[in-house]
């Protein structure tokens, strides 16, 4: 058996091989991130939902208990939607799956005003920060020339050529 690697046989299209182009990869890696970070607060959100909900009513003692429900609400929702959208965007797109290019720049596009609109009312704190670096990472790397030719958007069976 030979020590060298064979060369007739071509890399796994969702390997992330030497033919995944830099932009696809940071794309991947970003919306990999995203996904990990937005179900990790929706998970964690979960676990301790009431006393989440309690300290938001505490920190805003004029406005009622169901205000305070309704929001931690939305942002739950908000988390699990557009991490599990981000995580599917980045597995398609490694598999050059041409609609996982659209998804995933609507995903960062979405989440990215989404953040900017609440950092800008609210205040802005790090973790918004990053999640706004992080979707214009993202919407760089999927509108890069490389991108749309891994993973082009009109390809017959949804994989590319």
């Amino acid at each position: 058996m030979s020590a060298t690697p064979s060369s007739s046989r071509p890399a796994a299209p969702g390997a992330g091989g030497p033919g995944m182009p830099v932009p696809v990869k940071v794309a991947v890696g970003v919306l990999a991130a995203l996904a990990v970070l937005l179900l990790l607060n929706a998970v964690f959100t979960a676990l301790v939902f009431d006393d989440v909900v309690d300290r938001f009513a505490a920190a805003r003692p004029g406005s009622p208990r169901s205000e305070a429900l309704q929001r931690v609400q939305v942002n739950l929702l908000q988390a699990a939607v557009f991490g599990s959208l981000g995580a599917l965007a980045a597995w398609a797109l490694a598999g050059r799956r041409g609609w996982a290019r659209l998804t995933g720049l609507a995903v960062a596009v979405g989440l990215g005003v989404i953040t900017l609109v609440g950092a800008l009312v609210a205040g802005l704190a790090v973790s918004s920060l990053l999640v706004v670096v992080l979707c214009a990472a993202a919407v760089t790397s999927l509108l890069a020339p490389a991108t749309a030719a891994w993973a082009p958007a009109g390809a017959r069976g949804g994989r590319g050529a």
